[in-house]
């Protein structure tokens, strides 16, 4: 959590009043005893007291309505029932656990205090494989969650989204001020191109084809809290969707094994030259695959998945200051963003060569 000083309390505490208004709570039935910050360091949310229990005041996003919320609590409780480590939501005296105020829909989820994860943790091997094995048992418990099918519509589907981020990348490198990033914007923009319709051809023609259920839409390190070396809570549900459970999967593999998280720093760059780290990749397909083995040819698949991942994972991973460069204060350093933009050349060599690979890793465990 972070810290405050008496302007930030004061307004956190104005947010949460207002917010816990819609459970009847007063002054003095609560209080502020932190803040988190989302993503990029927006949302600040509240964390707040209550009868000894620390719960976070969560607006949602404007374009969820109550109907997105019924489903996304049910399936939070349903993961819950089955033992996994997601936080309680805290009822209203009418029984609901959200609220919708003129500011939108709020909601307060338990605060469940853990450690971030970071690569060179003397425990990073253990907790990735924790976070593997916990994704296995996700999906396993999805499988039995009962709910109409809560799908995203056709423009924010994998293959959508990964065209729509390698324009954003293109964009990225007609407004770069250097043309040597420029010219390497484009590149990685049009390798995406080349590679994601074959890519979602082989993942959606067949039939019955791969596994499908509701999925956590970004299960990634920012959204776990680790205990030693279990995993100790499971955060942000607002993505979560039904979907082919490799597309998950294939993004959790990368942003867990081609990245680099340092406590002291935002930025996730590349963590091996060339690709992922194959040890740490045979570490998070066996610790999945014991607890969610692959469906018949669904392994093989799982490279064309990582295709579909690769530019919305570069773009807010391994690229973020260069495709976001307007969000982030001072110069871009030409020689260490030229870097990134090779690693992602060789990520495409990188994935042909280890593919097989990748599929025996999994129907190994």
């Amino acid at each position: 959590m972070l810290s405050l000083d008496s302007d930030l309390l004061e307004r956190v505490r104005a947010d949460a009043r207002g917010a816990l208004s819609a459970w009847r709570l007063r002054d003095g039935q609560w209080q502020v005893v932190g803040v988190l910050a989302g993503a990029r360091g927006g949302l600040l949310r509240p964390v707040v007291r209550i009868e000894g229990a620390d719960w976070v005041v969560r607006r949602q996003a404007p374009d969820l309505t109550e109907s997105d919320t019924r489903f996304r609590h049910s399936f939070m409780r349903s993961l819950r029932d089955a033992g996994l480590p997601i936080p309680a939501l805290l009822p209203r005296p009418d029984g609901h656990t959200w609220a919708a105020t003129e500011e939108g829909i709020v909601e307060a989820q338990q605060y469940l205090p853990g450690d971030p994860y970071t690569t060179d943790s003397p425990l990073a091997r253990d907790r990735l494989a924790a976070a593997a094995q916990t994704l296995g048992a996700l999906h396993q418990a999805s499988a039995e969650f009962a709910w109409q099918p809560y799908r995203w519509p056709d423009e924010r589907s994998a293959t959508a989204l990964a065209l729509s981020y390698t324009q954003l990348i293109r964009e990225a490198g007609d407004d770069a001020a250097s043309a040597h990033v420029r010219t390497g914007l484009q590149r990685v923009a049009d390798a995406c191109e080349q590679r994601i319709a074959s890519a979602a051809d082989l993942l959606t023609l067949g039939r019955p084809g791969p596994p499908q259920l509701h999925i956590h839409g970004d299960f990634q390190p920012h959204n776990l809290a680790f205990a030693e070396a279990q995993v100790a809570a499971i955060y942000d549900f607002d993505t979560a969707h039904w979907d082919q459970r490799l597309y998950e999967l294939a993004y959790a593999l990368f942003l867990f094994t081609g990245v680099r998280w340092d406590a002291d720093s935002p930025l996730t760059p590349a963590l091996v030259d060339d690709g992922l780290d194959i040890l740490r990749v045979h570490s998070f397909l066996s610790a999945y695959g014991g607890e969610a083995p692959p469906a018949e040819d669904e392994a093989e698949l799982l490279a064309s998945a990582l295709t579909l991942v690769f530019p919305v994972a570069f773009a807010n991973g391994i690229a973020e200051d260069i495709v976001f460069a307007g969000e982030y204060e001072g110069e871009l350093e030409e020689d260490d963003a030229l870097s990134r933009l090779g690693w992602a050349d060789r990520f495409w060599l990188w994935l042909d060569r280890y593919a097989a690979t990748l599929a025996q890793a999994w129907e190994n465990a």
